[in-house]
């Protein structure tokens, strides 16, 4: 597994432009893979898998409920979190049900810190 690697999905480049930001103030000595789709994301951590995978929800092709769960089947210890402009509790109960983490954008370099930290003392 890659050490302190996060991966980063979106298709929106000012999206990942701003998390990429936001990991790079909080977050310096962590590495970062960006992807803009789901199939991008896949083919990318084939043989570099991340510690921390930050999936949009909305995107072209599979959403990021359908990447999170082939993530999790095809590797078990990558933490998970939905990252997304939509607040609906539905949305956040099955992220809840799936074992993923959710946050709303945009996030915070606290934020992002925050579920580092609760990734390094799992």
């Amino acid at each position: 597994m890659g050490d302190r690697t996060v991966l980063v999905v979106d298709d929106s480049s000012l999206a990942r432009m701003m998390l990429r930001n936001s990991i790079a103030q909080s977050l310096p000595e962590w590495q970062i893979i960006e992807a803009v789709s789901a199939e991008d994301a896949l083919e990318k951590i084939a043989t570099d898998v991340p510690q921390l995978a930050l999936v949009d929800y909305n995107m072209p092709g599979k959403n990021g409920i359908e990447l999170a769960t082939e993530l999790t089947e095809k590797y078990s210890d990558i933490r998970i979190v939905l990252v997304t402009a939509n607040i609906q509790d539905r949305m956040r109960q099955r992220a809840e049900a799936m074992g993923i983490g959710f946050v709303t954008k945009p996030v915070s370099p606290e934020k992002l810190a925050d579920l580092v930290t609760g990734l390094e003392g799992a």
